[in-house]
C-alpha cells in the first residue's frame, strides 16, 4: 500500500500565506509514472467520507487545497510535466494573475495538454494541428479566428440564430431518457447553426429527423471527447507513443477524431466552394461565423494584411471550433438543469423572469439571452460555484521564476487555478453546500465589497473558460448558448425529477466534468410543448411528460 498522506496543513483558511518566504510549495508525493495517483486511492475527507480516485474532481481538488494551503503540488502523469507529471496548483485567483502576467509572447494553455490530438495533427499533416502550439502560426492563426467570435459585438451578432435554433431544440427535451445526452445533441444544434448557418438536427432523435453523416458527426466527436482524457493519462498509451506506437486506446481516439475532423471540414469546404462560385447563401448562412470570417480574411487579404487567414487556415480554425463547441456547453447547462429540477422555488422564480422578458421582446428569445437577465445570470453563475464543469479552470506554463503565496514557482512550471475550494470555503460563502443563486445578484454582491468574501467575485473564478491569451475564442457565445437552453427549457416545461427521494447528483470526468442525470419529468406550459408531449406515450419515448 501506499504511505499515509502528508499532514493537514492550513486547515484554518485556504488563503493562508506559506510558513516561510520563497518555500517550495507543500503538496502530495510524487512517483515516477505514478505521480501522486496513489494518494487519492483512499483520501479521507474531513466528513468522514473518502475519495476513491483523482477522478472524483469537486471533493479531490478541494481536499488538496484544505489540506496544503493556496497553492501546492501534485503529480498526474500524462497532465502534468515530467516522469512524474509534476503540477502546480494555485486556488487563490490573485495569486494566479502573476502567473498570467508570466506566460510570454507565445502563451501555454490546457490545449497543450491534449497530447493525444498532437500527435494525430502531426502524423497526418493536419493545419489544425498549428493551433495547438506556441508558435507564431498559433498566434497568428488565433488572432484570425476570433476576429469574427470572441468581440463582444461579434458574439452578440449571433445571438438571433441562437435563439431561434433554441426556440426548436428545447422542445426535443422529453425525446431522451438522459438530459445530458440530449444537452449534448442540443449544443450540436446551436453551434452547427451559428457556425455553418444550418440545421443538424442532432438533438431530435425521431428517425429521418437528422442526415446519416450529421448523425456519425456527433457520434464521432463525442466518442473522441470521451476518450481523450482517458488517452492522455493511459500509461501503456503513454508509453507505446513515446515509441511511435499506439496502443488500442489510441487507435479508438484517433479514428474518432478522424471521421469528426473529416466531416467538419468538409461542411467548410462546401461552403466555401459556393462562396467562390457567387452561388446565393441562405439568411442564416449568410450570417454564419464561417461566412463572417471568410469575409472578413478575404477582405483582409485584398488590403494586402500580411496576417489574413489562408483558406486552409479557416477550414481549420472553423473546423476545430465545431468539435470543441459541446462538451464545456452541455456541461454547464446540464448541470443548471439537475439544480433546476431539484429547486422547483427557483425554477419558478426563473421562469417568471423569462416569461416577463418574452413578453417585452415580443416572444424573441434572441433578445431575452442579449439582455443579461439577471436572476438567469446568478442560476448559472451559482451553479459554476457549486458545480462546476471544470475544477481546473486554467493552466499555464510560467516563462520566469514567480513568487506565489509566498512559495517559490521555478519559470518551466505548469500551474493550475482551482477555483472550486474558496467557492465552498465557509470562511467566504455561508451554508456553501446549498444552492442560492440570490448570492450573485447585485445586491449582495455589493455587500460583499471590502469583506474577505468579496473574494469569490474574483473574475478569474467566474466561469470556466480560461484565462488570459489562450481563453476560450467562443466563451461568449457558449454563454448565450447556455442562456438560451435554460430559458427556452423552463418557459416551455415544468422540470421535476421522477424520483424525488434521490438526494444527490453523481458525475463523471470527460473533457469536463457531466452530471450522470437522474430522470426528469417535463410538464408541458406552452402550446408548442403541449404539442409535444400529447405526441408521446403517458410513460415512454423519453422523459416522462406529466399530463
Amino acid at each position: 500500500p501506499p504511505p499515509p498522506p502528508p499532514p493537514p496543513r492550513h486547515k484554518s483558511s485556504i488563503i493562508a500565506p506559506a510558513s516561510s518566504p520563497s518555500a517550495p510549495p507543500p503538496g502530495f508525493p510524487r512517483l515516477p509514472l505514478l505521480g501522486s495517483l496513489p494518494w487519492f486511492s483512499n483520501l479521507g475527507l474531513p466528513d468522514g467520507s473518502s475519495v476513491q480516485s483523482l477522478d472524483e474532481q469537486h471533493e479531490s481538488w478541494a481536499e488538496g487545497t484544505r489540506r496544503h494551503g493556496p497553492v501546492w503540488r501534485v503529480g498526474i502523469p500524462g497532465l502534468g510535466k515530467g516522469i512524474s507529471g509534476d503540477l502546480t496548483l494555485c486556488a487563490d485567483p490573485r495569486e494566479f494573475v502573476k502567473v498570467l502576467q508570466a506566460e510570454g509572447k507565445y502563451p501555454y494553455g490546457a490545449i497543450q495538454l491534449q497530447w493525444p490530438f498532437i500527435v494525430w495533427a502531426t502524423k497526418h499533416g493536419r493545419t489544425v494541428g498549428k493551433l495547438f502550439t506556441r508558435s507564431e502560426d498559433w498566434r497568428h492563426i488565433r488572432h484570425g479566428m476570433q476576429k469574427s467570435i470572441l468581440p463582444p459585438a461579434a458574439a452578440a451578432g449571433y445571438a438571433a440564430i441562437i435563439g431561434t435554433t433554441g426556440r426548436e431544440v428545447v422542445l426535443n427535451a422529453p425525446l431522451w431518457d438522459d438530459a445530458g445526452s440530449f444537452m449534448s445533441r442540443a449544443s450540436f444544434d446551436l453551434f452547427a447553426g451559428l457556425a455553418l448557418g444550418r440545421r443538424i438536427r442532432a438533438s431530435d432523435p425521431r428517425p429521418g429527423a437528422s442526415l446519416p453523416e450529421d448523425e456519425r458527426f456527433c457520434v464521432d466527436t463525442i466518442e473522441a471527447l470521451d476518450l481523450l482524457p482517458d488517452v492522455i493519462q493511459d500509461l501503456p498509451s503513454i508509453a507505446m507513443s513515446s515509441l511511435g506506437l499506439e496502443s488500442p486506446m489510441m487507435k479508438r481516439y484517433f479514428r474518432a477524431v478522424s471521421g469528426a475532423l473529416d466531416y467538419a471540414e468538409a461542411q467548410v469546404r462546401e461552403m466555401l466552394a459556393r462562396l467562390d462560385a457567387a452561388e446565393p447563401l441562405s439568411t442564416a448562412e449568410e450570417a454564419s461565423y464561417l461566412a463572417s470570417t471568410v469575409r472578413t480574411q478575404r477582405a483582409a487579404a485584398a488590403a494586402g494584411a500580411a496576417d489574413a487567414l489562408t483558406d486552409d487556415e479557416i477550414v481549420a480554425s472553423v473546423s476545430v471550433a465545431l468539435v470543441a463547441s459541446v462538451d464545456t456547453t452541455s456541461s454547464i447547462a446540464t448541470w443548471v438543469l439537475a439544480h433546476l429540477a431539484r429547486e422547483p422555488e427557483v425554477q419558478q422564480r426563473l421562469r417568471e423572469e423569462v416569461a416577463a422578458a418574452l413578453q417585452q421582446h415580443a416572444g424573441s428569445l434572441a433578445a431575452v439571452i442579449e439582455e443579461e437577465l439577471p436572476y438567469l445570470k446568478a442560476v448559472v453563475r451559482e451553479t459554476h460555484r457549486l458545480t462546476p464543469a471544470l475544477v481546473i479552470s486554467s493552466v499555464k506554463e510560467v516563462d520566469a521564476d514567480i513568487d506565489l503565496a509566498g512559495h517559490r514557482i521555478p519559470a518551466g512550471s505548469l500551474v493550475a487555478l482551482e477555483n472550486h475550494s474558496l467557492q465552498m470555503s465557509e470562511a467566504l460563502v455561508e451554508q456553501p453546500r446549498a444552492f442560492r443563486p440570490e448570492r450573485w445578484l447585485a445586491g449582495a454582491v455589493a455587500e460583499r465589497k471590502g469583506t474577505p468574501a468579496e473574494l469569490i467575485d474574483h473574475p478569474l473564478l467566474s466561469a470556466p473558460f480560461s484565462a488570459g491569451a489562450r481563453k476560450c475564442p467562443g466563451s461568449r457565445v457558449a454563454t448565450l448558448e447556455v442562456r438560451a437552453l435554460i430559458a427556452g427549457l423552463v418557459h416551455n416545461w415544468r422540470i421535476g425529477l421522477v424520483d424525488e427521494r434521490q438526494a444527490t447528483v453523481p458525475y463523471r470526468c470527460q473533457t469536463t466534468i457531466a452530471p450522470t442525470m437522474p430522470r426528469l419529468r417535463y410538464e408541458p406550459l406552452t402550446e408548442e410543448s403541449r404539442a409535444v408531449a400529447e405526441g408521446l406515450p403517458p410513460r415512454g419515448g423519453g422523459g416522462v411528460c406529466a399530463p
